[in-house]
């Protein structure tokens, strides 16, 4: 088979790839693609589940700075509809953060019934509130001004920065590509910001969306190559 020849397959296998989850129901669990004959790997990326943690209410710095430090360390809420259907998976390789959300999502998803390797290196982004006066606002206008002062440099005092967070998520990506030699199939249970880079990475070293399921909690997003 020609070099031509062999990049003409692959590429049929991503079109088939987006034309199977794009099929698939969305109020479904994600049904993931799995035939050894085909010369296709996939990185499947989850956002942890909602944390069990209330939102509501305005706060000051303080109680700010408590949210942040317990949305680090709760569970989350049950779901609905779990995320992947995991009857069947041939072989998975699953990682997750050592976040608490996301060690308890990959629980929920996966029920006990694979091994999961639980890795700090694919944790969120750290974060911190910012320090200003100590009045009350919304939750919201707490956690987004400081998510931005972080990223412009201005809220990063004793936390990892952008610039390192970014190379880690680089590292990430490598790392699961290199775990593709061993699974086809590899699946990653962490975090919105660091899932986003990690897409981000891996779109770069020529990997393709065939699902793209958002950003929210739960979310689904699935890259091959």
């Amino acid at each position: 088979m020609s070099v031509d020849s062999i990049g003409f397959t692959q590429s049929l296998d991503i079109k088939e790839l987006k034309q199977y989850y794009r099929q698939q129901p969305k109020e479904a669990c994600v049904e993931l693609y799995e035939d050894s004959s085909k010369k296709v790997n996939q990185i499947v990326l989850v956002r942890h589940g909602q944390p069990d943690l209330s939102r509501k209410g305005w706060f000051n710095r303080k109680e700010a700075a408590a949210f942040v430090h317990a949305y680090d360390s709760v569970g989350i809420v049950p779901f609905k509809v779990n995320p992947i259907c995991n009857e069947g998976l041939q072989h998975p390789m699953i990682f997750c953060s050592s976040i608490e959300r996301a060690v308890n999502t990959s629980k929920l998803i996966f029920e006990e019934k694979y091994d999961i390797v639980t890795d700090a290196r694919f944790r969120e982004f750290e974060r911190k509130v910012m320090h200003f006066w100590n009045i009350k606002m919304p939750l919201g206008v707490w956690l987004s001004v400081s998510r931005g002062l972080w990223i412009l440099g201005l809220n990063d005092k004793g936390i990892e920065t952008k610039r390192k967070a970014k190379l880690r998520s680089k590292g990430n990506a490598d790392f699961l590509i290199a775990q593709t030699e061993a699974s086809q199939q590899v699946i990653l249970v962490a975090h919105g910001f660091h899932n986003r880079y990690v897409m981000k990475y891996l779109k770069k070293q020529g990997w393709k969306t065939v699902r793209k399921g958002g950003s929210h909690y739960g979310a689904v997003n699935i890259l091959a190559q």
